[in-house]
């Protein structure tokens, strides 16, 4: 089941009633998300380092940010997604709902506590949420070039398969790429 093409079968298979493709659709996804969960941990490693509290909350465990997006998708409705694009999409968009949700909550334990000795993790955070803030308005303005940055991005597929994705060409989705980053580097400096 490693090709795109055969995500959308099992989709449409899934969708009409069958059973053993609702556990294709669900294997694939748990598979899909370990491998993301892996690069992104890996990814905030080398970036913010090991002792960044939360990034490192959200990414701590590989497996258990792997069993949260599993069951937030597993149990939501995916009679919406009709494509392996939309399934991606949701993939991301729960992918990052997962790390704003783990990075408010860590924020709330921290004032419960009245730590205020760790400026660095409510810097961390304001990051985070002015990044967040910032996908949402580039993606209304921008949603093709918003798509190709959250398939590159939260999901790790490689250009090409974003541009079969997206029915666009590889160069294309290269130049979304970068002004993409040029565009969200520019808003998150401002």
């Amino acid at each position: 089941m490693g090709s795109l093409s055969s995500l959308t079968h099992i989709i449409h298979q899934w969708q009409s009633g069958d059973k053993q493709a609702e556990n294709q659709l669900y294997q694939f996804a748990y598979l899909q998300l370990r491998k993301i969960a892996q690069q992104e941990r890996e990814r905030s490693a080398k970036k913010y380092g090991n002792e960044n509290k939360v990034l490192s909350d959200s990414v701590n465990s590989t497996t258990a940010l792997i069993h949260e997006a599993y069951l937030k998708m597993s149990g939501s409705d995916l009679g919406d997604v009709n494509s392996q694009k939309e399934f991606y999409l949701m993939a991301s968009k729960v992918m990052r709902q997962i790390l704003i949700d783990n990075a408010r909550a860590h924020q709330a334990q921290k004032r419960q506590q009245r730590e205020t000795n760790d400026p660095s993790g409510e810097q961390s955070f304001e990051q985070l949420l002015i990044l967040d803030k910032a996908l949402d308005s580039f993606s209304v303005r921008y949603p093709r070039q918003s798509n190709a940055l959250k398939l590159k991005y939260l999901m790790g597929l490689k250009n090409q398969e974003i541009s079969q994705l997206l029915e666009c060409s590889s160069s294309l989705i290269e130049k979304d790429l970068k002004f993409s980053r040029s565009w969200l580097q520019s808003r998150i400096a401002s």
